[in-house]
């Protein structure tokens, strides 16, 4: 299992200098956001956070940088909120989703993760007391069910997680959205960080809550987020290594449910703590 980062835990610079810095820290692979490279001239607004695709002169610099410092990038980005209540929002995603992974192809990656998003108009990542509803559920699931089968022309893997804040929020509601999707293009990223609810975020809960969600969906990870939560009756993530997630414990379950993928680091936002948490994670996941 390699260890890299998703790009979105450093600042915006020139893809050249994205990738030089990748291959200083010791990363062959990356989760790459096109916000992170400052040739896109891209900014997530809160909602929506692809563009419509990218020039072709800024992909080739793209790849060409990936490749002259020999970090492979094996995701890409591809949030939008799938459950806005304006119907427009939801319909541009879309929209700009079948430019944008046709990008992605043209990368030459595979894989584009997801949100299941949230009735929250002001952020992808914030609450909302009706994300429990059946509308907001149908909504997510009808964009998700339209995005899924732009992928499957393209050849393109989906990931989704669960997230608190998120309509996807338990690992059931995630089974049963692979099972109803029921397509191979549709699996799981398992970002750990992100099982944990309001007043559960604690030690002694950790391992039996990372089995049940590997329990639940386990064969379907093809994505492992590298994130951390700390020890508290809320949710307060922080840098790997800095929280209660039993990185020993992650990479047994990975290694028992058969996982072929990377880690990617994420949640640090802290250009000095890096080199850390890689030996951090590597260390007590023994890789």
């Amino acid at each position: 299992m390699r260890t890299g980062i998703c790009t979105t835990d450093l600042n915006p610079m020139p893809a050249a200098e994205l990738f030089a810095k990748l291959n200083h820290l010791g990363t062959a692979v990356t989760q790459l956001s096109f916000a992170s490279v400052a040739e896109t001239d891209f900014i997530p607004d809160g909602s929506i956070e692809i563009p419509y695709g990218a020039e072709k002169e800024v992909l080739e610099r793209i790849r060409s940088s990936a490749e002259q410092y020999h970090v492979e990038i094996a995701a890409v980005n591809g949030t939008f909120n799938m459950a806005h209540p304006d119907d427009a929002v939801r319909k541009e995603g879309l929209r700009r989703f079948e430019g944008f992974t046709k990008a992605v192809r043209e990368l030459g990656c595979g894989m584009i993760t997801l949100c299941s998003g949230t009735r929250n108009t002001g952020s992808l990542w914030a609450p909302h007391p009706e994300n429990g509803s059946d509308e907001a559920w149908n909504d997510m699931f009808e964009t998700v069910a339209a995005a899924v089968k732009t992928a499957e022309k393209l050849g393109i893997i989906l990931a989704v997680e669960t997230e608190a804040a998120n309509i996807i929020d338990t690992p059931e509601k995630a089974r049963a959205l692979m099972d109803r999707i029921g397509s191979p293009n549709l699996k799981m990223i398992m970002d750990c960080a992100n099982l944990f609810h309001i007043g559960e975020a604690h030690a002694a809960n950790v391992r039996p809550v990372l089995r049940h969600a590997f329990e639940l969906f386990g064969r379907d990870v093809v994505i492992a987020h590298g994130k951390d939560i700390k020890d508290s009756d809320g949710i307060e993530f922080c840098g790997t290594g800095e929280g209660i997630i039993d990185y020993g414990c992650f990479a047994e379950l990975l290694c028992e449910y058969g996982y072929k993928g990377d880690m990617f680091l994420h949640g640090i936002y802290d250009e000095s703590k890096l080199p850390g948490a890689l030996e951090f994670f590597k260390s007590a996941a023994g890789v």
